[in-house]
């Protein structure tokens, strides 16, 4: 009996690193290959699937047609957004009208898109240490795994955009039932976005209370169990006991383990990442109901959502 072919997971990343990217990438102008021999292969490896890229097929011509009929041939697409690569976005838009199952990447120094912030992204390190990188081989293959086996479809771009056109299409037409629709969208929206509750109030309530925050033991006893939210919508923190916090990146099955040390100042302290041991001094406000990661004062604002452990209930 011969063997059953391995599930195809076809690549979509950056192959060159352009010219103005490179300070960011140490100039190496290998970084990619490195990516994607160092990282991608090993994890789709891991999770049970054989691996390809464009470049890896020397018969290739017509490449932008080559492509397509990849994504369209291919059971999963692994595709690495870091850098915000033109040619990356067109083939995922083609992933997205093809209807398939699909994983993002990105690294740490790459900003979200905007269009993309609400799909989770699995993020790793752009160094690309040995210890990082070990670990980000098993994580990300754990995420392909689960993408292979969702059989409900979440990831369907295709399938949430029919139920937004069946609204329209209703409405065009007078139908009698077209508030019920709507209805229904307005729930499904509603379940896809993060949830907390504080003494019964909404999570934005809570953002605009002000908390009396007079020592570092009273700052101490306040962070333990509060969640916060990043700017980006996509990113939470749960404060534990002592000098340990946890952080979720739009509702992966991982929570990462990080370390907080108060500072002098009552209104900062530092925050440790797990994923590359990096410290960032962080600043409350005045109403200590924000706090700002200094180095990143554009995008590093992070909210808080809840008094005690608060776990998001997250859509893709």
């Amino acid at each position: 009996m011969s063997a059953q072919p391995k599930t195809k997971c076809f690549t979509i990343m950056p192959f060159t690193v352009r010219d103005y990217d490179l300070p960011k990438y140490s100039s190496d102008k290998n970084h990619w290959n490195e990516v994607y021999r160092g990282l991608i292969l090993p994890a789709v490896s891991r999770a049970g699937l054989q691996c390809e890229r464009d470049d890896d097929d020397p018969t290739s011509r017509l490449i932008t047609e080559n492509i397509w009929q990849k994504i369209e041939q291919c059971d999963v697409i692994l595709c690495d957004l870091s850098a915000h690569n033109p040619n990356v976005y067109l083939e995922l838009g083609w992933t997205l009208r093809a209807d398939k199952r699909f994983v993002l990447i990105k690294d740490d120094i790459t900003q979200f898109n905007f269009d993309l912030n609400q799909i989770y992204t699995y993020e790793y390190s752009h160094l690309l240490q040995p210890s990082s990188i070990e670990r980000s081989i098993g994580e990300l293959a754990d995420v392909i795994k689960a993408t292979i086996n969702d059989e409900s479809r979440r990831y369907s771009m295709v399938s949430k955009l029919s139920i937004q056109l069946q609204v329209v299409k209703a409405a065009s037409e007078g139908n009698l039932e077209v508030s019920l629709l709507k209805e229904l969208l307005s729930e499904v929206r509603t379940s896809r976005m993060p949830q907390a509750n504080y003494s019964g109030q909404s999570s934005s309530w809570l953002t605009k209370q002000s908390f009396s925050i007079r020592t570092k033991t009273e700052l101490a006893k306040f962070l333990i169990g509060t969640t916060w939210r990043k700017k980006n919508n996509v990113e939470h923190v749960i404060f534990g006991e002592e000098t340990t916090c946890y952080n979720n990146h739009a509702g992966h099955p991982t929570w990462r383990k990080n370390l907080y040390n108060l500072g002098e100042r009552l209104d900062e302290f530092t925050l440790v990442w797990g994923v590359d041991g990096l410290p960032s001094l962080c600043q409350f406000n005045e109403q200590f109901n924000e706090f700002v990661e200094l180095q990143n004062p554009a995008e590093g604002i992070w909210s808080i959502i809840a008094t005690e452990p608060h776990t998001p209930s997250w859509g893709i």
